[in-house]
């Protein structure tokens, strides 16, 4: 009778044992399945169709605003031309390339002088020197809306 209890006391320990090891497995398992991040790889750079050609008006201090068209080519150059609503002989134009890094595309002109533009679906939005968009009540006016997609 002895033999019996302890055998069943030995069966019921091993049980609770194995039960025990099981439940840590899965917990485990369970954990490192919570931790897990998904990491967004949805960037300009690679989901958006950005080549193309932009326009828009923006603020301007001594006229009504600035007509621009921005072109962004395939091949990396970029064109930006730029009247001045109500100004004779103030069209300019402006040339150099860009590239595109996540979600900013990085416009270096032929003297050098460097712009950022935020890409999003379907426009691009102006930033300032140092990358931040503008903000107030003028904002929305420095947005190019894409008219065409090269």
């Amino acid at each position: 009778m002895m033999r019996k209890i302890y055998y069943l006391a030995a069966i019921a320990c091993c049980s609770i044992t194995m039960m025990s090891c099981t439940n840590k497995t899965k917990t485990t398992e369970s954990s490192a399945s919570d931790t897990t991040q998904v990491i967004d790889m949805h960037t300009a750079e690679i989901a958006l169709d950005y080549y193309g050609e932009y326009k828009g008006t923006t603020p301007a201090a001594d006229c009504p605003g600035i007509k621009q068209t921005l072109i962004l080519n395939k091949d990396n150059t970029f064109t930006l031309n730029m009247i001045y609503i109500d100004r004779e002989g103030t069209d300019f134009t402006e040339s150099g390339t860009f590239k595109v890094e996540g979600n900013m595309a990085i416009l270096t002109n032929k003297n050098g002088v460097v712009s950022y533009y935020k890409v999003e679906e379907g426009r691009v939005v102006m930033l300032t020197a140092d990358k931040q968009p503008i903000t107030g009540d003028l904002a929305e006016h420095y947005i190019l809306k894409q008219e065409k997609v090269y």
